[in-house]
């Protein structure tokens, strides 16, 4: 017979699992069982020898577990503090001029592009998918001055599930292409139709660090 009523589980895993402290910046668990309620938090975490009694605890069944493999193993999500999304669009190419000679001949030009939102789409929507398949399940996105654009970044980000940090560029001088440039006035007026707008929007994986990021880390004026 079950214990107490519990939150459901979502998903029950035995194997090994990879994760740091703040004593240990590596800790290998061998042979262990994790599992995962249906709001997707880890409520249990224990040696696999303790199952008969997390099962009585949590009412499952040992069909339920999914043993990963020998070579398989769990970690903890890659955190990226800093992608400027915009630039996948050209990622691993254009590196041939010093630092403010590219973002005058390659980055400005193509950032400008991003007023329009079908093309917004389709690069921000590889970019989500790429950085979630190489294990990012944390970023922090940079976007344009183009506030359309910049919340589209962050409902792609809320679609695929990843949590993230995203804000609208804010430049109002020292920009090398004249289009792409705000005034400071149309900069505040944006900004703070971008923060509203994702506050209505109530996304709990973005809304916690939005006005941070519009406000202090997603600003390019230094360019």
């Amino acid at each position: 017979m079950c214990a107490a009523p519990m939150p459901s589980l979502a998903h029950i895993f035995r194997g090994t699992f990879i994760h740091s402290t703040w004593t240990s910046p590596m800790e290998v668990l061998r042979d262990h069982l994790l599992g995962v309620s249906d709001s997707g938090k880890i409520v249990f975490l224990e040696e696999a020898s303790q199952q008969e009694k997390l099962a009585k605890e949590w009412c499952f069944k040992p069909c339920e577990i999914r043993e990963l493999s020998n070579h398989e193993f769990f970690m903890p999500g890659l955190v990226d503090t800093h992608i400027h999304a915009p630039q996948y669009s050209f990622a691993g190419s254009n590196v041939d001029l010093p630092l403010l000679d590219w973002l005058t001949t390659y980055t400005f030009p193509t950032e400008l592009k991003f007023q329009n939102i079908d093309f917004a789409e389709e690069v921000y929507t590889r970019v989500v998918r790429r950085t979630l398949k190489n294990g990012t399940t944390t970023a922090c996105y940079f976007g344009t001055i183009h506030t359309d654009s910049s919340l589209l970044l962050a409902e792609i980000t809320d679609k695929f599930g990843q949590r993230a940090f995203v804000g609208k560029v804010c430049m109002d001088m020292n920009a090398t292409v004249p289009e792409y440039k705000e005034t400071t006035e149309e900069s505040v007026k944006e900004t703070e139709r971008f923060v509203s707008r994702m506050l209505q929007k109530n996304v709990s994986k973005l809304v916690p660090s939005l006005i941070l990021d519009c406000f202090c880390v997603i600003c390019e004026i230094c360019y």
